[in-house]
Order: C-alpha cells, then structure tokens, then sequence
C-alpha cells in the first residue's frame, strides 16, 4: 500500500494539501520543461525563477505536511524522499542564480534534473494513487512494448521541437521516430550527425532517451515507485521479474535495486574518468557534458557520440585511455545485472570465507557461462579483426593495431562506437564484425543480440547431440533438458527473421550491396548502431523495416513473438507417438 494511501486511511494523522495542488505543480514543470527545452532553449532568468518558485512550492507541500501531521516523525520518516528531492530541486535551481555561468548544455542539465526530479515525484504519486499498471492483468510482454513504445513517441515529438536542431537544421516526423526509436533501443543508428544536426538542447534529449532506454522505464517507474512509496506487490515482481530476466521473485527488488544503483553509480564514476582523460583545450562544461552524455552512452551500449566523428574525431583520435574507459562501461553494461550482482556477491563472500574459514563461494552457472563465453569472443574476436584487418586488409589504426582490434571485437557486441571509419574495414573483417554482432551481449543487460547464454546453450546442444549424449553438462553441472532446444529456436527463429526482413530490405533498397544492406539489419536488430554510412540513404520504407527491426530487437523477439502469439489451449490427453525421420 503507499503512502498516500495509508495516510488517507489513517484517521487524519497526516492530513495532506488538496490533490490538485500537486496536479497544478505536474502540469505547470511540464508546461516549463517543453518551453525550455522546445522554444527557447537554453536557460533563461525567467526559467530559473519558475523552477526555483515551483521547487519551493513542491518543498512548501512537505513542510505543510509535516507541520499540519499528528505524527510528524512518522510522516518525515515515510515522506523522506520527496525531502531530499526538495533539498536537491532548490539547490540545482539556485546554483545557476548565485553568478556561476557555464555553457547552455551544462544549465540546461541542472535545471532539467531540478525539474525533473520533481516532475517524476509528482507523477509516479498520481500513477500509485490511481492504480497500479499491473492491476490491468496484463501480460508482462505487453507493458515491455507498451512502455518502450510510449518513450519512443514522446521523444520523437520532443525532438520535433523548434529548438532540438541547430538553427535552419529540419527533421522529419520520420527521421524523428527513427532517431527516437535508436536512442530508446540504445541502438546508435543515426540518420543525421548527433553533433552537427542537434542543439545542445536536442543531445539533451538524447542523453535523456538513452538512459531511460538502457534501464528500461518499467524498471524505473517500479524501482522509483517502490522507494518513494515503500513496497513493492507481488505482481509486481511477477511483472517485473519478467523483464529484467529474474525468475526467482524474491529477488526481483534487490535485482531492481542494484541495476539502478549500479547503474547510476558506474556511469557516474565513468564520467569522472572520461573528464580526467580528455584534452583540457576545452571549457570545463563543455568537458563535463561530453564526459556525461559518453559514460551514459557507452554503459548503455547506445553508441551515440556529440563528437563529430565520434571516437574517431581528431579531438580524442589516438587516446588509448578513453578507448579502455569507454571498453569498460560497455563490457559492464553488457555483461547483464545477474552477472554483475553474482560477482560483487561472490567476491564479498569470498573475502569473508577466507577470514573465517568457511566454504568458498561459487558463481552461478549462468554468470560463468557468460563471463567464459564474453571473454572467448573478447579475445577470439580481436585475433581475427587484427588478422583480418592488419595482416590482410591493411587497414586503419587508431591508437594502435591491437588496441583498434581490440575497441572493435567489443564494439560489435551491441557497443556501436567506432575509432575507424566502418565503411572502410576489409570485407573479412565486415563478416567477423556480423557474427559478434549477431551473437550480442548478455540477458539482463543493455546489449542486443541473441545473447551469449542462448549462443553458447545451442552450441552445446548441438555438441552433445553429435555425441549422442542426452543431458547437457556444463562446468560439472546438468542443465535442464529444454533449456538446449529452446535455444536452437532461438536461433532458428532469429535467422528466419533475418532472411525475411533482409529480403525485404533487398527490394526496398535496390541500389546499395547486399553486404551494406545485412551490415545495417544485423545491426539495427542486435540493437548495436554500426554502419557502413548508409543509413541516411536509406529510402522511407527502409527506414521503418530498420525501425521495426530496433524495437524487436530491443524487447527480444522470444518476447514479441510469444506476446503476440496466443497460448495454446491444453487438451484432454495425449496423442500416441509416433516417429519421423529427420535424415
């Protein structure tokens, strides 16, 4: 039950101000945040004004609330979030008031985390008071698509704004849909520069969609409603252990905790990082944005760059210190919650069995499986880029043939940056860069792909079947018995996917080779954002075949496929078996 909830059944101990007031409070930060990022912006006297009247106000509602509360320890104790969300939302206001001057990109983060802290306190309120999404009783396939589907449309009309391109710059409704679409499925594919085309305003409003579609909005709109209303039903877990892939409900809230936790403190402690590693030619705003928007990006696995030519630009070209960063935000944001959380559990019981001399700790098979299976493609990816590339091919160096080697085996698996020009890898190293792509990074991570669970599952089968060997073993352990079948239909299904999609890319898009063209569908759908700059040729049809392809491949096509289809209806018995030659 919220808070709100049990207050009102409380016999008056916490008397509240009337609804509307915090309803006029949503609408009035709404109303501000189009007009600042869509009309104007860039921070305004007026605009810091209003955000700093409304944040009084939001502060005066809980000081009201406090003051007005027959237990005021208890209602401080229950509402002491949405306190700290007021401390937080008067001092970013205030801080661009007291003569601290910086660059727009730089206020317009400051007065957005004001207003939107705020804004989301206020929201995710009337979502609890209403009712609960899961109460709908709808299929956990359904809210994945559904929510990812609304983020998609609210940014594409955000980034429809006057002020989202840079001045004589126009996006099209579709270029618009298919820039929102890749920056929600953390893709990277992009129809125009993200640094030329885009205002400082519109990189804010990628920056934005690219966090909320690396966590995914259910996770958010769960983990937040949970902290600032205490609890969490059992359908919600059920619902939400079905997106962020944890079977095991009463780990879900854990699970959700750390993955934001997690994911804001890595990609804070990248940013740091990345800020230290850059030239120091440039101000110090400027300097923080780009720091931000890159270890956002990256542990996001999006891919989307406000440098011109992305890594590969002359301002950061051969720093091999940025490279390893960004390496090592993609390979966590790839690796997948479970694995993450599995490994800091194993580590600290670990060091604590050795002081006591207790059992040792043992990883999951899962997060074993991953980590072995991440680090042969790690490896065995860049042997074959710097055989392809360098002792072959001949081809570009940034930072060195290993280290570029290296950035691109991780790059493919669903990373999107690139240090080189993409168009011009040599056609071995085209078709080692497919199969990373296809094979993707791990479940419960911001990767694409297959995944490597499902990869190195159906390899196994298939080893075991040659074999003539019934169970499945892997480090010592059995496997269930559907688990490998499962995963060849996976398989099978991704590639009949492909072969239908890539027939239709063939017909929409006559002019370009079909290597160009199965590059840009096996990495719109494993959701990496390599390109072989050819996306913004692409024609209006094949603009929305790669749309689609993004959105399936974000939410998983098991996933898609099994929402849509309806379940079978059991029947009464079984019928006699018989066998069928298969060679």
């Amino acid at each position: 039950m919220s808070t709100e909830s049990s207050s009102d059944t409380a016999g008056g101990l916490h008397p509240r101000l009337p609804r509307w007031y915090s309803r006029l409070l949503g609408l009035a930060l709404l109303a501000l945040i189009i007009g600042e990022i869509g009309f104007t912006g860039a921070r305004t006297p007026g605009q810091a004004l209003a955000t700093l009247v409304l944040a009084l106000g939001f502060a005066g509602e809980h000081v009201i609330g406090l003051w007005r509360s027959r237990r005021p320890r208890e209602y401080a104790r229950d509402w002491a979030v949405h306190f700290g969300i007021a401390v937080l939302a008067l001092t970013l206001a205030l801080v661009p008031m007291i003569g601290w001057r910086e660059p727009a990109k730089l206020d317009l983060l400051l007065l957005g985390a004001a207003q939107g802290a705020m804004l989301a306190a206020l929201g995710l309120r009337a979502l609890r008071h209403q009712a609960q999404l899961t109460r709908l009783n709808l299929r956990p396939g359904w809210l994945l698509m559904g929510s990812f589907t609304l983020i998609i449309l609210l940014g594409a009309l955000l980034l429809k704004l006057p002020r989202a391109v840079v001045v004589g710059a126009h996006l099209s409704w579709l270029d618009a849909f298919f820039t929102s679409t890749s920056a929600v499925c953390v893709t990277g594919l992009a129809v125009e520069n993200t640094a030329r085309f885009f205002s400082p305003t519109g990189q804010v409003i990628l920056l934005g969609l690219i966090q909320i579609g690396g966590l995914g909005i259910m996770t958010l709109t769960f983990y937040l409603s949970s902290l600032l209303f205490r609890g969490m039903t059992l359908q919600d877990r059920h619902v939400l252990g079905e997106m962020i892939s944890e079977k095991h409900l009463a780990h879900v809230a854990g699970s959700v905790r750390f993955i934001v936790v997690f994911t804001f403190f890595a990609e804070l402690l990248g940013a740091g990082l990345i800020y230290q590693i850059l030239p120091a030619d440039r101000g110090v705003g400027e300097r923080i944005f780009q720091s931000v928007f890159h270890s956002v990006s990256a542990f996001c696995n999006a891919g989307f760059s406000t440098l011109p030519d992305g890594l590969a630009d002359a301002w950061v070209r051969g720093n091999g210190a940025l490279q390893i960063v960004v390496s090592g935000l993609v390979i966590a944001g790839g690796l997948g919650a479970m694995v993450l959380r599995d490994l800091f559990h194993w580590a600290w019981t670990g060091v604590r069995a050795r002081r006591n001399g207790g059992p040792r700790p043992r990883l999951r098979i899962h997060s074993r499986l991953v980590l072995a299976l991440s680090g042969v493609l790690l490896a065995g990816g860049t042997l074959l880029i710097f055989a392809s590339e360098f002792l072959v091919h001949g081809g570009e160096a940034n930072g060195g043939p290993w280290l570029t080697s290296w950035f691109h085996a991780m790059t493919a698996r669903t990373a999107g940056f690139n240090t080189v020009d993409t168009a011009a890898i040599g056609p071995v190293t085209v078709h080692v860069v497919v199969l990373l792509m296809l094979i993707g990074g791990s479940p419960g991570g911001t990767a694409g792909g297959v995944r490597t669970t499902v990869f190195a599952v159906a390899a196994l089968h298939l080893w075991a079947q040659l074999r003539r060997r019934a169970d499945l073993i892997v480090f010592r352990r059995r496997l269930p018995t559907d688990l490998g079948p499962r995963a060849l239909a996976v398989l099978v299904l991704t590639l009949g996917w492909l072969f239908v999609n890539f027939g239709l890319l063939r017909q929409l898009q006559p002019d370009l080779d079909d290597t160009h063209l199965v590059f840009e569908l096996v990495s719109a759908f494993a959701t990496v954002g390599l390109s072989m700059n050819v996306t913004p040729d692409l024609t209006a049809a094949a603009k929305l075949l790669i749309i689609v392809n993004m959105f399936v491949g974000r939410i998983g096509l098991m996933t898609v496929a099994s929402t849509l289809i309806p379940p079978a209806v059991g029947r009464a018995g079984r019928p006699p078996a018989e066998e069928v030659l298969l060679s």
